[in-house]
């Protein structure tokens, strides 16, 4: 489930997009990497939460990820996303 892109669908960030960074059940870890950095994910239950479809590979790996990579991950897909 690590590196999905959920969507928001209660509290004040209803709607928004964010990675999910780590699970502790049953809680997800979520980041934006504008207002939710990786250094303080929001906690969020799975159940305020649906998959918006996606998972970045491109973060899946064993180097370091900063909150400026999954800006613009968040940003292409948004962009994607309104292409279909």
């Amino acid at each position: 489930m690590e590196w999905a892109v959920v969507r928001s669908l209660a509290g004040r960030d209803s709607g928004e997009l964010f990675f999910v960074v780590g699970v502790e059940e049953p809680y997800l870890l979520l980041c934006d990497g504008k207002h939710r950095r990786l250094s303080a994910p929001k906690r969020k239950k799975r159940r305020h939460t649906e998959p918006a479809g996606a998972y970045a590979r491109k973060l899946d790996r064993q180097t370091p990820v900063t909150d400026n990579e999954i800006r613009r991950a968040l940003a292409a897909f948004r962009a994607q996303s309104r292409r279909v």
